[in-house]
């Protein structure tokens, strides 16, 4: 669910049934090979309970239809800016490329129908795993065999985004890139505009570690954004259905999207005091990565650091939105910094 103020359902479903009805063709074509013969009709919707930069509804179309994902921009920003189009890009281009996305995802710009523009996508049926592995009894309680199945999908799924060609795809107009440089640039202005003048020490602290000691360039690719366990759904067997969540996409080198990776399994497991028996550690992980994508990774250390960056700048954002009074004691600023001396020593 989105962080802070979130659109009346009344409305949101009144102006969602409407567009349903005027765009007949389009809403077949989400329900892929699922889809019965009958013309769906909007019965209902559900928020999700995952997401935080985003309204994310589901759409009940009735059994003629799987459903439908629609996503809405924040009433309350995580992000300066917020464009569903380049998410509807990069979810197609993925899709067409063997990597499983919700596809066709439909980019609806015309505030006509709920007041914004929105993103509509075809609903995935799966299990997707909660935000923390650790006490999530869909993973926790899978064992150790299964963990580790899971935990594979996940580096495979990186690799294979990693290959996508985005540049045939024509996603170099639509995503921010390419240089690392470049990235960092724009997270500085991000914590400025997010802080509102007011950073948290940590954050200042490491943010101004990475600008001086930004790595050498690699070559760009696409950039998955949130490499997470809970952007993924799972059939029965563990198999992997889809890949969720394109908010942050962008393009950089691959060491962007395994920092992220390895930086949050660091703060899982010092926030929670522990790691899943059937996870691998992080140089066996990296190992599978390297292996499946034939790509030396670098300087992964600063990767983390920066990363665990990005992470604490959003999450200082949605603190401020909600209005928690005690933000300056958030123990991701901790972990940050003593991910920051590791690193530091490193070299």
């Amino acid at each position: 669910m989105a962080t802070g103020a979130t659109r009346d359902d009344a409305a949101l479903r009144a102006g969602l049934a409407r567009w349903v009805t005027a765009h007949p063709d389009i809403v077949r074509g989400l329900a892929g090979g699922g889809g019965g013969s009958g013309e769906a009709e909007l019965l209902g919707l559900a928020r999700t309970q995952g997401g935080q930069a985003n309204e994310t509804v589901l759409v009940d179309l009735g059994p003629s239809h799987p459903g439908m994902v629609v996503r809405l921009p924040p009433l309350e920003p995580t992000f300066p800016d917020y464009d569903l189009g380049p998410q509807a890009l990069v979810q197609n281009a993925v899709a067409a490329s063997g990597v499983p996305a919700p596809a066709p995802a439909v980019s609806v710009t015309d505030p006509e129908w709920i007041g914004s523009s929105f993103l509509a996508m075809p609903r995935v049926v799966g299990d997707i795993p909660g935000p923390a592995p650790f006490f999530d009894p869909y993973v926790r309680d899978a064992g150790p065999a299964l963990q580790r199945v899971m935990h594979d999908r996940l580096i495979d799924a990186v690799a294979d985004i990693h290959a996508v060609d985005w540049e045939a795809n024509d996603l170099g107009s639509a995503l921010p890139g390419v240089r690392l440089r470049d990235a960092v640039e724009r997270w500085v202005g991000y914590v400025e505009w997010s802080s509102e003048g007011d950073p948290l020490p940590a954050l200042e602290q490491a943010l101004d570690w990475c600008v001086r000691h930004v790595p050498g360039e690699r070559a760009a690719v696409l950039l998955w954004g949130d490499v997470r366990m809970g952007n993924l759904v799972f059939d029965p067997e563990r198999r992997l259905t889809a890949v969720l969540d394109w908010d942050l996409a962008s393009l950089g080198p691959r060491e962007m999207d395994l920092g992220w990776h390895f930086g949050l399994e660091f703060m899982m497991e010092e926030l929670f005091g522990g790691r899943l028996p059937g996870f691998p550690g992080p140089a066996e992980a990296l190992e599978r990565y390297e292996r499946r994508s034939g790509y030396e990774v670098r300087d992964l250390a600063w990767h983390e650091v920066f990363a665990l960056v990005r992470a604490l700048a959003i999450n200082d954002r949605h603190q401020r939105i909600t209005g928690e009074a005690r933000r300056r004691e958030n123990p991701m600023g901790d972990i940050l910094l003593a991910r920051l001396e590791a690193a530091a020593e490193a070299g």
